[in-house]
């Protein structure tokens, strides 16, 4: 590899740590949410994104394309964001 691609390897696993830490205070926020308002938040599902992240960032660390497992990681983070989001604000459909 050259030193390029390598700093972009470095940059996405660094971005994607960053990210799993914000997910984790999601899930800090959604079970608070359930404890103190007793809805149901599926606070637990927030730890499924944070390890699809941490996969994708050892995938790249092994030099492997981790970018589907990423996407996969990013579209469940979104859904689940917007369940939190709907449960928080008693959006009912």
């Amino acid at each position: 590899m050259n030193s390029m691609a390598d700093m972009g390897n470095i940059l996405l696993a660094y971005s994607l740590i960053l990210a799993s830490v914000i997910i984790l205070f999601m899930f800090a926020i959604g079970r608070l949410y359930q404890l103190n308002f007793g809805r149901k938040t599926y606070y637990k599902w927030f730890l499924i994104p944070a390890a699809l992240f941490m996969i994708c960032v050892g995938m790249c660390a092994l030099g492997c394309d981790g970018h589907a497992v990423g996407f996969v990681g990013a579209v469940t983070l979104l859904v689940l964001t917007a369940i939190l989001y709907q449960i928080m604000m008693r959006v009912e459909k």
